[in-house]
């Protein structure tokens, strides 16, 4: 700040008091210098009080890089200088500064508390300092003697990160039109974006200082949804202090993580980068899952929002809600997802409002009633014949799944919505063919009852494994055959799965998909109710073995009467299909 004092006295004729700041005109102006004052970690802030209209100014330690702390001074030389809040977005009542001789500059008088604020400036012309009165007596001494430096945010860069370091535009390829245009990508509006084709996306961000890379941010584009295609799909990130030699920070190949709302932050890890500091950075993107891509920011490290009181979606019992927040300062912005409520209204045992049946329990939520997160690892088909071979052990409990992906799901291919899956819910992108999935979901079981009936509903495309415990439970070639804009409840396909096959305590469903060409698609649920009985057990045993198998086959033989416990596979008959059926149960163990 001294040094930014002293140049700008250096250009003022002898004997003109020079300004402690650059004032503007205009605060809504992106040429416009904001401020923060400060002594030693306590920081001048402005606030809402519980009365409407009032304001109060105290000094705080806590996180400073708030558009709470940031100020800017507007007028002339005439009119004085207003002290405008970024954060209240309005003039601080009262406060003027007219470089009184006195020194005593700026005078501000809350009535609510009788306090009297003054903001000193100094001839020294680098420090201010507040100092607030009750009547004729000094609140503090600390207060009394607290100077506040100013720090100068460059108005010239349009983004900064939450340490101050500003960001913006250089240089970028060409875009489709004139408006959407590279630049967009660093003016700190994401209601602005980048249109064009992957082989001229690429965008260069100088920094106000060199800085080392923790994290980095992309902002979907404002019509990313009704635009799926164009979500990103691979790019690069390199530094560089020169702005020609250049370092890879991170390469992100096939990601699926792109959401599909408008104008919503997503954050990245780098993988390379460490502490290097770089001055400039180059955002490129070689290839998307179209012949178009788009977005609308490219931000460097931690960034700082002023988030709006959201809009709120209530939850109903069996259907997620959310909480959408925007950001006054950057117009991003940011979606939660709020669970089901599970207050069912039965009637007769089934939910008036969902559906639900009263004794089934949900054990692993669809991406219908409520997205989901799965860990995941992708590979590809090497040829026709052979596709890649999965980590030992990825299907079972113990299995390390740490360091796979994080997929938001139900996840699909990007032309899935122009065929049979129209109405049903995607939340990220399968891109390429010939690739396949290996997912994990663990849920936690407090007791498996003998007779409880465990039924796995799903809709896939293409082939598909299911696991639990490392056990196989079904192998399902193709695709769920569905009708035009179907819904999950007359598209998905039903699976019993044994109570054998799970345990007490901890458990994991593993699915082994495949994408071949054409569309992909994959959601599934999981859920548990209690039976009458032990579907297999047609003896009565508690068991289900080679008894229940001869049980069957006596009573298909005619050698013992035919009972309901024999129909097996709920065909209305008793025959070679209830034998086999009872041999897969007696084989699941």
């Amino acid at each position: 700040m001294l040094l930014f004092v002293a140049l700008l006295m250096s250009f003022l004729p002898l004997g003109v008091k020079a300004l402690p700041f650059v004032p503007t005109t205009d605060p809504s102006s992106s040429t416009t210098y904001w401020y923060q004052l400060r002594a030693g970690s306590k920081y001048l802030c402005v606030i809402n009080t519980n009365f409407p209209g009032l304001e109060r100014v105290y000094a705080s330690d806590i996180n400073r890089t708030s558009d709470e702390y940031l100020w800017c001074f507007v007028g002339n030389e005439q009119s004085g200088y207003k002290v405008y809040s970024k954060y209240m977005k309005q003039y601080y009542t009262g406060l003027i500064y007219f470089g009184n001789a006195d020194d005593s500059d700026v005078l501000h008088y809350e009535a609510a508390s009788g306090n009297y604020f003054y903001l000193y400036i100094l001839d020294s012309q680098e420090r201010f300092y507040l100092n607030c009165a009750n009547g004729d007596f000094w609140a503090s001494d600390e207060e009394r003697t607290s100077f506040y430096v100013t720090q100068v945010i460059d108005g010239s860069y349009p983004r900064h990160d939450k340490n101050l370091v500003g960001y913006r535009y250089l240089d970028g390829g060409f875009s489709v039109n004139g408006v959407e245009n590279a630049s967009n990508l660093v003016d700190n509006n994401a209601s602005t974006k980048y249109c064009g084709f992957p082989s001229s996306c690429w965008v260069t961000i100088e920094a106000s200082e060199p800085v080392a890379v923790t994290q980095y941010s992309i902002v979907t584009a404002n019509d990313s949804r009704p635009q799926a295609k164009r979500a990103l799909r691979n790019w690069w990130l390199a530094g560089s202090m020169d702005n020609e030699n250049w370092s890879v920070i991170d390469h992100v190949t096939d990601c699926a993580r792109m959401p599909f709302a408008n104008q919503e932050e997503v954050v990245f890890t780098p993988q390379y980068g460490g502490s290097d500091k770089y001055k400039y950075f180059r955002f490129s993107c070689p290839d998307a899952a179209s012949d178009l891509v788009q977005l609308s920011e490219v931000w460097i490290n931690e960034q700082v929002h002023t988030w709006e009181s959201p809009i709120v979606t209530e939850p109903t019992c069996g259907v997620h809600g959310t909480r959408v927040y925007h950001c006054s300062d950057c117009n991003a912005y940011k979606t939660e997802t709020l669970a089901p409520t599970g207050d069912h209204n039965y009637v007769d045992g089934v939910c008036t409002v969902c559906g639900k049946q009263e004794n089934v329990t949900v054990l692993l939520d669809n991406g219908q009633v409520n997205p989901y997160y799965i860990k995941c690892i992708n590979g590809y088909r090497y040829s026709d014949e052979t596709w890649p071979t999965p980590p030992e052990g990825w299907n079972t409990v113990n299995y390390f799944d740490t360091e796979w992906d994080d997929l938001l799901m139900p996840t699909a291919s990007p032309g899935h919505s122009d065929g049979p899956f129209t109405s049903l819910i995607y939340n990220s992108y399968w891109y390429g063919e010939y690739n396949c999935y290996w997912m994990r979901r663990r849920f936690t079981l407090q007791e498996v009852p003998a007779n409880a009936i465990f039924k796995l509903h799903y809709v896939h495309d293409d082939n598909m494994w299911v696991y639990v415990n490392g056990k196989e439970v079904l192998h399902a070639d193709g695709w769920t055959t569905t009708p035009s804009n179907c819904t999950w409840a007359n598209s998905h396909e039903t699976l019993e799965i044994p109570a054998s096959a799970f345990r007490v305590g901890y458990n994991v469903l593993g699915i082994y998909i495949q994408q071949n060409t054409g569309g992909a698609y994959l959601d599934y649920d999981l859920t548990m109710e209690i039976g009458d009985g032990i579907t297999g057990d047609v003896t009565g045993d508690g068991n289900v073995d080679i008894a229940d198998v001869n049980a069957v086959i006596n009573m298909m033989l005619g050698k013992v009467a035919q009972t309901a416990s024999g129909d097996v596979t709920g065909d209305g008959n008793v025959d070679i299909a209830d034998v086999n059926a009872v041999i897969n149960l007696m084989l699941m163990k």
